[in-house]
């Protein structure tokens, strides 16, 4: 791990002979202004890796679209890697909703985690990440805080969430999403309507969201009954089917 130290031509140099020969199994980069020679230089140590898992490059600035194809080509040809950090890595000139479909696409068979905040992710309309979670690919956590996605794209995610088995945990926070938007994906993991409503929502997922006034209470029954990735607690399906079900009976009870 490497954080908040500026790596000058010198003593990339240096660290490339050093880790010629030593593979650890995470790798990590954080506000280094890698600059283009530095990008190389990850790219290069992730591609001769065999054993590495964890590959981040957090605030480290992708400025050429050869970088973006290159990180892509070594995903999609790696033999462990399961977790990406591309946190804020959309330079100048780069798309990062492009950025991401390459990633996603390259990825579909192997990535578990990707963390793609604040990289200016706006669709345009285009409904990809929906169709990648539609088709239940193996990623189990997706992080897209502090992008351009709007209420469309809330409600296709919600939409292909409810096919989908794999994904464990996602997060839109501080996007574009109104109540109309965050509204669907509330429902796609409870939905307190009826018993039947309740029973066939997603089981897998947890989703981070903002919170609306007058959505507290219902948000704090959420929160009893979806498993957040942080708590590291993941029921299983069948017995969180059973706890919103058991949650409808109660509130009508009360009532």
């Amino acid at each position: 791990y490497l954080s908040g130290v500026v790596l000058t031509p010198e003593v990339l140099d240096l660290l490339s002979n050093a880790l010629e020969s030593t593979h650890f199994k995470t790798f990590s980069l954080t506000m280094n202004n890698l600059g283009r020679d530095g990008i190389k230089f990850a790219l290069e140590y992730f591609q001769n890796n065999t054993i590495l898992e964890y590959f981040c490059l957090d605030h480290n600035q992708i400025t050429h679209e050869d970088d973006v194809h290159r990180l892509c080509e070594i995903v999609k040809e790696h033999p462990s890697i399961d977790m990406l950090n591309l946190v804020g890595c959309c330079g100048e000139g780069i798309n990062g909703y492009n950025m991401l479909c390459s990633i996603m696409t390259s990825g579909e068979s192997k990535l578990k985690r990707i963390d793609f905040i604040c990289n200016d992710v706006s669709t345009g309309g285009s409904t990809f990440i929906s169709d990648f979670l539609a088709r239940n690919p193996i990623l189990q956590m997706l992080t897209l805080v502090d992008n351009q996605l709007d209420d469309k794209d809330a409600i296709s995610i919600a939409s292909a969430l409810r096919s989908n088995t794999n994904l464990r945990y996602i997060n839109l926070e501080d996007n574009l999403i109104t109540h109309v938007g965050f509204e669907a994906l509330r429902k796609v993991v409870f939905d307190n309507s009826s018993l039947n409503a309740a029973a066939e929502t997603n089981h897998t997922c947890a989703i981070h969201y903002t919170v609306y006034p007058g959505d507290e209470r219902l948000e704090l029954e959420i929160n009893g009954l979806v498993n957040f990735a942080e708590s590291g607690d993941f029921f299983e399906p069948k017995a969180l089917r059973g706890k919103k079900i058991y949650s409808v009976l109660s509130s009508r009870n009360r009532e």
